[in-house]
């Protein structure tokens, strides 16, 4: 239920980004929501959408604060990056939320423990909204990467450098559940010929040593995906291992 709840929070605050100006009652109102929401343990930080509710609640805490400043009228206009509304958009997928009230939300029940498995971790990292500066090194990323999992898992199950064994001597980028579920981080931008050969070369291995099909591959860029990519991407599917590509966004 957690992601009708999610979801309603995002429209609403889309909502008030589309208009001319919100008022400090109406952004103050979705502030409050989201608080008791957590207070309340209906929402909890290990949720999928944890990190995109931040992100609104913390845009909205700003617009409150500047709104309370003002003498006269009590009003701001909202902004949104473009990149983070085509994110929240296609959450929505096409559904009204607005329907909802907030004042009903805390009437919903919560999610259970989300447990560890392939599919699981997939929906997390398809939910990571990628900082552009994140992506400046792929330790940066690796280690953006490995607290935002672990705020949904625990840290004491995400692990960066996860050894496999074997002579090699090879780790996977990050580890979630000692060993359940694999994945092998890229940054699109700096891929050379070189690197995506030896990508493959590490999901075979990765795939066939270690995490059979639990092994994901996540592919992060500063823009759209490109055909060289998409290639890439398309070959190692073929390989059995499923690919998630996502584009950074200044944040």
């Amino acid at each position: 239920m957690t992601d009708r709840i999610q979801k309603t929070i995002i429209r609403k605050y889309l909502d008030l980004v589309d208009k001319d100006f919100a008022t400090e009652a109406e952004i103050s109102e979705i502030i409050i929501t989201v608080d008791n929401l957590y207070k309340n343990r209906i929402l909890t930080d290990s949720d999928f959408y944890r990190q995109k509710i931040g992100i609104v609640e913390k845009d909205l805490v700003t617009a409150f604060e500047l709104a309370k400043r003002k003498r006269t009228s009590k009003e701001v206009k909202l902004t949104i990056d473009p990149g983070l509304r085509k994110i929240f958009e296609s959450d929505l997928g096409g559904v009204d939320f607005s329907k909802t009230a907030l004042s009903d939300l805390d009437k919903l029940e919560n999610d259970k423990a989300i447990p560890i498995s392939s599919q699981t971790v997939q929906t997390a990292l398809e939910n990571l909204i990628i900082p552009r500066r994140r992506l400046t090194t792929e330790a940066d990323f690796e280690k953006f990467v490995t607290e935002q999992l672990g705020q949904i898992f625990g840290k004491e199950r995400v692990h960066r450098q996860y050894s496999v064994g074997g002579f090699l001597a090879l780790k996977t980028d990050i580890d979630v559940g000692n060993g359940q579920v694999g994945i092998e981080l890229k940054i699109a931008d700096n891929l050379s010929a070189t690197d995506m050969q030896r990508l493959i070369g590490q999901v075979i291995y990765y795939k066939r040593r270690f995490y059979n099909n639990n092994l994901l591959v996540l592919i992060a860029s500063k823009s759209t995906i490109s055909p060289k990519i998409k290639e890439l991407k398309d070959f190692v599917e073929e390989l059995g291992t499923t690919v998630i590509f996502g584009t950074a966004i200044n944040l």
